[in-house]
């Protein structure tokens, strides 16, 4: 999937999940995410989202029903939400899986995104997968020192905090040394190209937008 039709796909997605009201629509689009998802390889993705769907579907209207008051008035907003929501994270989980960073700075400097804002995104993608990193190499060490019990709040929560700091300086020292504060526009190897694919799941997700505005 090209970056471009991924964010297009983002956009349309957040319309969708905020204006439609007809269930019918709602169905289409999740199994044309779902499709989409298989279609780019990640057959997994598109059969948990379909199944996560499903789930909340199955939640509202037959366990709700059956359950008592305060469960209705506390779990209701959550699961309607978290079905309009849904559309989102499929997207947003598609274009983590299948998009590298490099791929999706190209595809922002294709979009002609200013540089001040690609900077901080591009700092920012870079920081979470190294936190994440950086959190397993603590859990292994507790694992070897034998740390149980609420001791783990504390041995993972205080070297994470001066590790973030620490990672943080590093990007950004790592972002200069690249030159990414130079004003000159940057050239890149990575060569990107809206395909027939690209251009259908945009169209079709156009025909949602509509089909979602209409009462």
């Amino acid at each position: 999937m090209d970056p471009r039709a991924g964010l297009g796909l983002l956009v349309f997605a957040n319309m969708i999940a905020f204006s439609q009201r007809n269930m019918q629509v709602e169905v289409a689009w999740i199994a044309t995410l779902a499709l989409w998802c298989v279609f780019c390889g990640q057959i997994k993705t598109g059969v948990k989202w379909a199944a996560i769907f499903v789930g909340i579907i199955v939640f509202q209207w037959y366990v709700l029903p059956a359950a008592p008051e305060f469960i209705i008035s506390c779990f209701s907003i959550f699961a309607n939400y978290a079905r309009k929501m849904l559309p989102c994270l499929v997207v947003g989980n598609l274009m983590i899986s299948t998009l590298s960073l490099r791929e999706f700075i190209a595809g922002l400097r294709l979009l002609h995104v200013p540089q001040k804002l690609i900077i901080p995104i591009s700092v920012t993608l870079r920081y979470f997968p190294a936190i994440k990193e950086e959190t397993g190499h603590i859990c292994d060490a507790m694992r070897l020192r034998n740390v149980k019990g609420i001791e783990k709040v504390e041995a993972l929560i205080v070297p994470l905090m001066m590790s973030a700091t620490e990672t943080a300086d590093e990007l950004s020292a790592a972002a200069v040394t690249r030159g990414i504060e130079n004003p000159v526009k940057k050239s890149s190897l990575v060569k990107l190209r809206m395909r027939l694919p690209d251009w259908g799941i945009l169209i079709l997700s156009v025909v949602f937008v509509v089909a979602a505005f209409q009462k």
